[in-house]
Formats: C-alpha cells, structure tokens, sequence
C-alpha cells in the first residue's frame, strides 16, 4: 500500500524540462515519487525522492494550471506528463488530479502529451476522445513475459494491461507508440523476448517504436547490479559502465558503451522491419549514435517558429 502525503506545489507550473527533446515545451510532475515502484528508475537518486511506497502529491495542481492559462503571454501549444513520474499511477488520488488537470489543458485548446507504463480509466478515454488528434501517447513496454514484467516494475499495469490500454486510446482517436525503454541487456534487448512484443504491438496497430537503453546513477548503480542479479540471476555490472552524457550536455548516467549500443540497436531495427515497424532511438540519451532521431516523446515536433527563450507566463505584480 503506497502512502500518499498531500502537498501543495509552489511557483510556476508549466515549466520545462532540462532535457533537450523537452526543452520547448511545458511539463508537468504531479507527484514526487511514483507509486509504479520500478526497480531501475533514476529518480530514486533525486533529492527529493519520498522514498518507497510513499509519494508526495501536488493536489492545488489543476488550480495552478488554470490560473496560468489565464495570465499567459504566449501560446502554449502542448504539455507533457510527466518527466520524474508518471501521471497514471494506480492511485485514485493521482487520478483524480491528472484527470482535472488534463481536463483544464484541452478545454483551453492546449495539447496533451504523455508516457506511462499504468491503465488509463474510461473516463480518460472519453475525454480523449473529445479531442481528437490532440492527444500523443507512448505506452512504455519491454517484454510480454509477465514474470519478468511483475519483477522490474511492480506495482505498474500487467502487460496485458498495457496492451489493452494501447487498443483503446487507439479507438479513442490517440496516436500511440510504444516506447521500449529501458532496454536491458541481455535481459528484455534479446531477440527471444523483443520478437513476441513486436508481435502483439503489431496486431494491436503499433507502426512505430522508440527504444533507448537503461542508464543508472553511480550511486545506485551498484545496488541496481544486486537487484537484477537477485531478480533474474541476470549478471549486470552496471557499475562498471562508461559514464555517458546526454545530449547538450544534460545529465547522464552509467551505460553500455557506444558499440554495443550501435550493435544492438542496428538488431532491434531489423526485428522492428521484419515487423513492419518504423523505429526510432532516443537522440537525447544517444547524441553520439549516428542513427538516433527524435523520439517523438511528447508526439509529433512543435512549429519551427514555437519560441523558447521567452518566460511562458507574466508574472503578477
């Protein structure tokens, strides 16, 4: 049971994110923490990580929202959930929340953006469905094996779940990728377990993919190699990765080395051809990849003329 601890966010909401593929647009964390429990995510170093079943939630977000939208001095064309969590935790509260604040965003004629590894409610779907064409989601997904699922990400939706919620945001009118990240060596980037998830994504009507690798934190990279060793008897040295930056300079983290990276993902794009799937590396986690591109994960690029040296909103004076 994650224990849910009620805050009340300070300061401008609509902020963007430091990474660059983000970088011109509004997002949104409506929580500190995720209750989706994975055992790899990188926001277990962040300072303000609540720790383990427990999340701190930012319940005054849709009001914020909304008083932003009113007082805005440019046009905001799109927001994305969530860069440090995820906005459809199985929580009804984080629900609730996300739902209000998406409800805000698309009556304002503002687009919605979004990746998540939980179950999206009926009523999501029909507000969804209100908005066509203005709605990207990527649904994250690296195996069918449920094992192997229920073992990296606990408390997130089964793979059955998943593939559901991306046939229903499909007939909702949402443009759906899957979005195979974080590949894991030798565990969920083998051609014995990425050959039947490329199948079911097939006949659920996924055309395109976007895949990166894990990358951990030098503190936790250690303790993540116990984990996994733990989990799957899978020996993963992470700690004995190259440290890798991100595009612009960005943070980073441990990761396999460039060959490797090259090498398996040249093997994933020929599974993902064999599977009449376009696919796409993360260009933000991979700037030193010749094949990587934008991953498209807050949908389809913004206007060249969108700017992103201007303050979103005028301050109250």
């Amino acid at each position: 049971m994650v224990a849910v601890l009620r805050r009340q966010r300070r300061g401008p909401i609509l902020t963007p994110s430091s990474l660059p593929c983000l970088g011109k647009m509004p997002t949104i964390n409506l929580t500190e923490g995720c209750a989706h429990g994975c055992v790899y995510c990188y926001t277990q170093g962040y300072s303000g990580y609540p720790g383990r079943e427990r999340i701190n939630l930012f319940d005054n977000i849709p009001e914020l929202v909304d008083a932003e939208l009113l007082r805005k001095r440019k046009e905001i064309h799109r927001v994305y959930f969530s860069p440090s969590s995820d906005a459809f935790q199985p929580v009804p509260e984080v629900l609730d929340v996300t739902f209000r604040t998406m409800s805000i965003l698309l009556a304002q004629g503002v687009q919605v953006a979004m990746l998540t590894k939980g179950t999206v409610e009926e009523r999501f779907l029909e507000l969804f469905a209100k908005f066509p064409g203005k709605v990207f989601a990527q649904v994250g997904i690296t195996t069918t094996d449920e094992r192997l699922r229920s073992a990296l990400e606990p408390n997130a939706a089964s793979v059955s779940e998943r593939l559901e919620t991306i046939e229903r945001l499909m007939r909702s009118g949402v443009t759906v990728r899957a979005r195979l990240d974080p590949l894991i060596p030798d565990l969920t980037d083998t051609a014995e377990n990425l050959q039947p998830l490329l199948a079911e994504l097939g006949r659920r009507g996924v055309r395109s993919i976007a895949a990166s690798y894990l990358f951990v934190r030098p503190a936790f990279a250690r303790r993540f190699s116990k984990q996994l060793a733990g989990i799957m008897q899978v020996t993963a040295a992470a700690e004995s990765w190259d440290w890798h930056r991100f595009a612009d300079g960005v943070r980073g983290g441990n990761m396999i080395g460039i060959e490797e990276r090259q090498k398996r993902f040249a093997r994933l794009a020929g599974l993902a051809a064999a599977a009449d799937m376009e696919m796409h590396v993360c260009a933000c986690k991979n700037p030193d990849l010749t094949m990587s591109s934008n991953c498209r994960i807050a949908g389809p690029p913004l206007p060249a003329s969108y700017p992103a040296d201007l303050p979103l909103f005028q301050r109250r004076q």
